[in-house]
């Protein structure tokens, strides 16, 4: 057997199959992803929490992410309504599609109504967070604080040093004479309270920038995603 041969083109209506045109598979496929979006958004709603703001805005973006497979089978399924096709259309399939429709729309409406929520969690998800960053801040102060305390009681060099190996001094520092040692401490303790601030402002702006990069993509999804089911529902009607 000549291996060319089975790279040369071939005209397919010389291959012996059934039917020549095999796009009816089309909408089966698209039936079977819609069935899996569904299946998909069903567990969604079944782990969703309520007041539970990062499990809201995880279950929303799963939604929109579940949603473009869902258009992706529409637009399978209506390959079997191109003028080509038409005449593999079952009268089920209308009433279906009539039917269907207004679930389209709803969930288009549904997905438009989302767009508030997502700002709102996102505001009280970084509220929280805020919060507990500004709590580890009052925790870490408190202790440099006390620190300071410590520093202000000390009343003879070896209690200086012990405190100065407490802070991670390195040796140098810790042969000081003894105003020296002090006022090092002194400065050491103002720089990490000011340390700790800066760490503090960095970290929350660093999450709000990530989480609002979530959740502004989350957005557009749900707009486009609202836009384009309010349309295919348009169109459906009209086609009916």
């Amino acid at each position: 057997m000549n291996i060319k041969n089975l790279f040369r083109r071939i005209d397919v209506r010389e291959v012996s199959l059934s039917s020549p045109d095999i796009t009816g598979i089309l909408p089966i496929i698209g039936y079977v992803l819609v069935t899996m979006s569904f299946i998909d958004y069903i567990s969604v709603i079944a782990e969703f929490q309520l007041n539970n703001f990062e499990n809201e805005l995880n279950s929303i973006s799963l939604f929109a992410e579940h949603s473009w497979v869902f258009l992706i089978g529409l637009g399978f399924i209506f390959t079997r309504y191109f003028t080509d096709n038409q005449s593999d259309i079952r009268l089920l399939e209308v009433i279906f599609q009539k039917i269907f429709r207004w679930v389209i729309l709803i969930m288009g409406i549904a997905f438009l109504l989302l767009i508030p929520l997502v700002f709102l969690d996102t505001g009280r998800l970084l509220k929280s967070f805020n919060d507990q960053i500004n709590e580890q801040q009052n925790t870490n102060i408190e202790q440099i604080t006390q620190l300071e305390k410590n520093l202000a009681s000390v009343v003879n060099e070896q209690q200086l040093k012990i405190l100065g190996r407490n802070i991670k001094m390195s040796p140098e520092e810790l042969n000081l004479p003894y105003p020296q040692l002090k006022n090092a401490i002194e400065q050491k303790l103002i720089t990490f309270k000011d340390s700790v601030r800066k760490e503090t402002e960095k970290t929350k702006r660093e999450k709000s920038l990530s989480t609002w990069k979530t959740s502004r993509r989350v957005i557009i999804s749900l707009v486009i995603l609202s836009f384009t089911f309010v349309i295919i529902w348009f169109k459906i009607g009209a086609a009916f």
